[in-house]
């Protein structure tokens, strides 16, 4: 096996995981012959496949949450027990942040959290030859913000369950209630 590891390796490795996983269940420890043999560079550079594999899967299901918040705003939807609900949320936005500034004078530590940019920071990162993913988890917690709730049938608001007693059935929810 060459020191390089290849994505299609990686995802061989992943596959062989999760075959474990599957038969003999989420707790049990998992025995990666392949991973066994490997050195210590294998095992980095099969590391940093997994990372920008993870990371792949990340933007996926971000875009995918995107398409799905698009698609049931305020509707919900049921499928293999679980209930897919659009939601609006509000936010707080400022037409003027300098405005916002001079309004808070020396309070501003009070009120204001700080917001980062995380592509200036990426890119402080690469200019010192740092790894910027590595750089922001260790910076920073990664928090999906979204207005699209997945929720198993039982723990769905009544009035849902109700309306949606079958697999495939889409409603309408109300902007109130939404």
């Amino acid at each position: 096996m060459s020191n390089e590891i290849s994505r299609e390796s990686a995802l061989e490795i992943i596959d062989d995981a999760k075959a474990q996983r599957q038969s003999y269940g989420d707790n049990e420890e998992l025995d990666l012959e392949d991973v066994n043999d490997m050195t210590t560079e294998q095992l980095v550079f099969l590391r940093d496949q997994l990372d920008m594999i993870s990371l792949d899967i990340r933007n996926t299901k971000r875009f995918l949450d995107n398409r799905l918040r698009g698609l049931l705003k305020n509707k919900a939807f049921r499928i293999a027990g679980r209930i897919f609900r659009g939601r609006n949320v509000n936010k707080w936005v400022p037409y003027d942040k300098d405005k916002v500034l001079d309004y808070l004078g020396d309070d501003m530590r009070l009120a204001v959290t700080p917001s980062f940019r995380t592509s200036a920071i990426k890119a402080i990162a690469k200019e010192r030859n740092q790894n910027p993913s590595v750089i922001m988890e260790s910076l920073f917690e990664l928090q999906e913000t979204t207005n699209l709730e997945v929720l198993p049938i039982d723990k769905a608001p009544k009035f849902i369950k109700e309306s949606l007693d079958t697999d495939g059935k889409e409603m309408t929810i109300g902007g109130d209630n939404g």
